[in-house]
């Protein structure tokens, strides 16, 4: 039962069609015309086209939503990014690591605006990144009263896989789509129709025929078929990675991710009839930078709005959420429609090409690179393969090619950014493949590296908590997180000084914890200290005090804190003239930036044993024992 919005879609577009159909049916003898024969037919077309195309239901989503409910601006490149020129140094240079971002901005067109400027093109795009959606929405758009489309055509969709598995000619296959949708004599009113011009033909999914079906010989039909009915419109979508410049007269363009104001216009849309979850789901996203770099891709946002939506929130552990993402763009997508893509490297499993990402992800990300030539690509990938059995080393460097387009067609983890360079598809897939190449790889001490090279390294932090919450349990990396930033207490001043706070703090009443006491008060005595030479010292060693105080102690603002570190009967003078004899790279911000990394790992859902969990919390500002002392004597 179509609900009133698709209703009047129904009536808008019997209306619409009614004339373009009449023409079509001009074989008709008068009296037949007089039955309204075209008239009845249309309407039956057009309910077919609304119930086959009108719904989305993606992922495992509980029921299916109105396509045009959901539906955000489509962008549209109108040059493709991977034909680009460049270098590796202008792509490094024009990298944001802060703001997640790869490259440039670039202008993009409304995807209605090149339906009607252009008469023939093809939509390329990344695997999930809505052409099949953008194909779907044309088709629905010619039914549409409030469209932008300036001239109306009828609207004939075609599922490329499924006309390539009855192995029929595309005429028959049109033909056969009319006569399911109640259409009589289909044959000779689809000829018609198509000599006259008023069709828009859709042919979806290029990418999804399986080379079995000999996919030279469907792009033959319907270059033929776009070249003997070239009055009409031709609209073909494909996967960028798996196209190879077969339509001359063809224009060439691509979708573009989403961008912010599209993903708050997709979640509200999604949120419609519960608008404040909507806005609780995008305050989620704002607040982790990660989620929303992630949203850009039209799967993995409806992914991300459809676990907010069944649990309220997403979880806590993130490692667990990107493995979903991943996991759709890996095995779900293809499975959930249906779709057996040929691989001619079978041998390589999806846990073997997880290895192989996990392999790459370490050693870009460890040399602070994320571009990468195709050739040292070629060469990594070459590397890996040569100890799978099935790969001969005389053909690696031909497989290793094979191998890398395969996976960038199939699932988009790799991406060509300019010619011949590549990068992850976003840095939270290789930030997340680095951490599992930690985890899986702790035998030649992985975390021990991770800890001591990378700590106080914000670039890391992602990597850290991805990696807390893929161990069970976490506890081998937290202790080797705690072992590294307590070497920083071997400088013996900085070790006096928490003596001296401890021995300060011990005979203060106060109802808050003592590491939180210590955390507020330690960060505004070096403050104090550094006031002459770092203007902003003050504000910065708060914010970093404050964030680790929270973490001890949620409910605790910084008003708060000020008033306990004023209410603190302490030597300030003193303990600042212990802190002005600090080293100031290795002293009290880095230990409380250190401290404050462990907390975020310890709170980020991550499976801890109640012991080490308790150890951390009580020492983390503790002076070092005479053990440790002895211990970290070089004598």
């Amino acid at each position: 039962m179509l609900d009133d919005g698709l209703q009047v879609s129904v009536e808008f577009g019997v209306n619409v069609l009614q004339n373009i159909i009449s023409a079509g049916y001009n074989f008709l003898d008068q009296k037949r015309k007089e039955k309204d024969f075209f008239g009845k037919a249309t309407e039956k077309y057009v309910k077919g086209m609304i119930d086959r195309y009108g719904q989305v239901k993606v992922l495992g989503q509980q029921s299916p939503k109105p396509l045009l409910s959901l539906y955000v601006r489509a962008n549209i490149l109108e040059k493709i990014r991977s034909r680009k020129g460049g270098s590796i140094q202008e792509m490094q240079a024009d990298f944001d690591f802060d703001k997640r971002s790869f490259g440039k901005k670039v202008e993009t067109v409304d995807g209605e605006e090149i339906a009607n400027r252009l008469d023939k093109f093809i939509v390329l795009g990344k695997p999930g990144a809505g052409k099949t959606t953008f194909l779907r929405y044309l088709a629905l758009s010619m039914l549409k009263k409030q469209s932008v489309i300036t001239k109306r055509r009828l609207p004939i969709f075609v599922t490329l896989r499924h006309w390539a598995d009855q192995q029929n000619s595309l005429l028959e296959y049109i033909v056969e789509q009319f006569n399911i949708c109640g259409f009589e004599e289909a044959e000779l009113f689809v000829e018609n129709m198509l000599k006259q011009g008023g069709c828009l033909v859709l042919f979806d999914g290029l990418d999804e025929v399986s080379q079995d079906v000999k996919l030279d010989n469907i792009i033959k039909q319907i270059h033929d078929f776009s070249n003997k009915y070239s009055a009409n419109q031709f609209v073909t979508s494909c996967r960028i990675a798996a196209y190879s410049h077969w339509f001359e007269h063809f224009t060439d363009v691509e979708m573009s991710d989403f961008n912010e104001e599209q993903i708050e216009q997709f979640v509200e849309n999604w949120f419609a009839s519960e608008p404040e979850t909507g806005q609780r789901c995008l305050k989620r996203l704002q607040e982790r930078p990660q989620l929303k770099e992630l949203s850009s891709i039209p799967l993995l946002l409806t992914l991300l709005c459809i676990t907010y939506d069944e649990d309220d929130d997403f979880p806590g552990n993130r490692a667990e959420l990107y493995e979903r993402a991943l996991d759709a763009l890996l095995r779900k997508w293809d499975s959930s429609r249906r779709i057996d893509r040929v691989d001619p490297y079978k041998q390589l499993s999806i846990k073997r090409k997880e290895d192989l990402f996990a392999k790459i992800a370490y050693e870009t990300f460890s040399s602070d690179h994320y571009f990468i030539r195709k050739r040292d690509l070629t060469k990594t990938i070459g590397d890996f393969l040569v100890n799978m059995p099935g790969f001969k080393e005389e053909n690696l460097e031909i497989d290793s090619v094979k191998v890398l387009q395969s996976i960038e067609a199939n699932h988009g983890i790799l991406v060509e950014r300019a010619r011949n360079i590549y990068s992850f598809g976003h840095l939270t897939f290789q930030e997340y493949f680095t951490a599992k190449y930690i985890v899986d790889n702790i035998a030649i001490k992985t975390i021990e590296k991770l800890a001591r090279n990378h700590l106080y390294d914000n670039k890391w932090k992602e990597v850290f908590l991805l990696t807390a919450g893929m161990l069970s349990p976490a506890d081998v990396l937290l202790i080797e997180m705690r072992k590294t930033n307590r070497k920083l207490l071997s400088n013996k001043v900085l070790n006096l000084l928490l003596k001296d706070l401890e021995k300060t703090l011990l005979s203060t009443e106060t109802k808050y914890p003592k590491n939180f006491r210590k955390t507020i008060v330690l960060a505004i005595v070096f403050a104090r200290a550094r006031a002459l030479t770092h203007a902003h010292a003050h504000a910065h060693a708060l914010d970093l005090a404050l964030a680790l105080a929270l973490a001890l102690d949620g409910d605790l603002d910084l008003d708060h804190a000020l008033d306990l570190a004023r209410a603190l009967d302490l030597d300030l003078a003193r303990a600042g003239a212990l802190a002005r004899a600090l080293d100031l790279k290795e002293g009290v911000f880095t230990l409380l930036q250190g401290n404050i990394l462990i907390m975020e790992c310890l709170n980020s859902d991550c499976y801890v044993s109640k012991e080490i969990r308790e150890m951390i919390l009580n020492t983390m500002l503790e002076p070092l024992t005479e053990e440790e002392i002895k211990a970290s004597d070089p004598k």
